[in-house]
């Protein structure tokens, strides 16, 4: 009884992260005109806060209460990670932001980079909770992949990049893997954790399971909020533009997979010391 009443406490954040959650939801979706930019911050928040809260509830600790102050860090790293995949539309003009047109270029910029910090932070959270499901932690080793060398790996991520940029028009499902195969080697040669050269080398898939349903699930919720908002995000996918769930066509959805592989890499690239994400 006093445990699970000090797992309560110390999750008080999950009963504010609900109402925030409620309170932007039900405002995004009822207010007229332009209204998205005010309350989309404010609903990865409260989801984030949430998912963590939910599990500190179940296992006593979570990224939260782990980094503590730390944790700020994953939001300020959300905002250029996610500006360097608008730089590389801007060659691929996958999406463009219906409504934009209403902001002068200084509060755009504010107002973007605010809602992209929630990036990171919602998907290492979400898959954490993912991670500690309990057929997932019944999973035994699966089949281990064979690496070739770092160099290698760098090399086939320049070339990616390369691609991607010279024929966009075809290569631009690249855009969701060639940072995974550029900081994994890096991750591996600083003696970082690594899914490529440590994970899958030797059979241990869970991460990349959790990974993979976590940003799914994050992804749904985009795709969700981001439908009849103001503004609020289209698609123009090449080849690929058909029978969409919301905005995006339902192969879209396919590139959250690798999203969520490079967006941990680089994640583990940048932060000192052990990830306090137990994935």
């Amino acid at each position: 009884m006093k445990v699970e009443c000090a797992k309560s406490v110390a999750a008080i954040h999950f009963y504010i992260g609900i109402i925030l959650l409620a309170f932007s939801w039900i405002m995004n979706g009822i207010l007229e005109g332009a209204r998205t930019h005010y309350f989309f911050f404010f609903l990865w928040v409260g989801y984030i806060l949430t998912i963590d809260g939910m599990l500190v509830m179940k296992r006593g600790a979570s990224p939260l209460t782990r980094a503590g102050f730390s944790y700020l860090f994953f939001f300020l790293l959300s905002i250029p990670f996610w500006w360097l995949f608008e730089g590389v539309n801007l060659r691929m003009q996958n999406w463009e932001y219906v409504g934009s047109h209403k902001f002068g270029p200084i509060s755009y910029f504010l107002f973007a980079s605010l809602n992209f910090s929630t990036v990171i932070p919602a998907v290492l959270t979400t898959s954490e909770w993912v991670r500690h499901w309990k057929w997932i932690e019944n999973l035994k080793k699966g089949p281990a992949i064979s690496v070739p060398s770092k160099e290698l790996i760098f090399v086939l991520g320049l070339c990616f990049l390369l691609l991607l940029l010279c024929f966009p028009h075809i290569f631009y499902p690249l855009c969701w893997i060639f940072l995974f195969f550029l900081t994994e080697p890096l991750n591996a040669k600083f003696k970082k954790r690594s899914i490529l050269f440590s994970d899958l080398s030797e059979g241990e898939w869970k991460a990349v399971i959790s990974l993979a349903i976590g940003v799914l699930i994050c992804g749904l919720c985009w795709e969700t909020w981001n439908w009849n908002s103001d503004p609020r995000w289209v698609y123009h996918i090449p080849f690929l533009g058909f029978f969409p769930i919301f905005e995006m066509p339902i192969l879209g959805y396919l590139g959250y997979l690798p999203f969520a592989l490079e967006l941990f890499s680089v994640t583990v690239l940048c932060w000192k010391g052990k990830l306090p994400v137990d994935l």
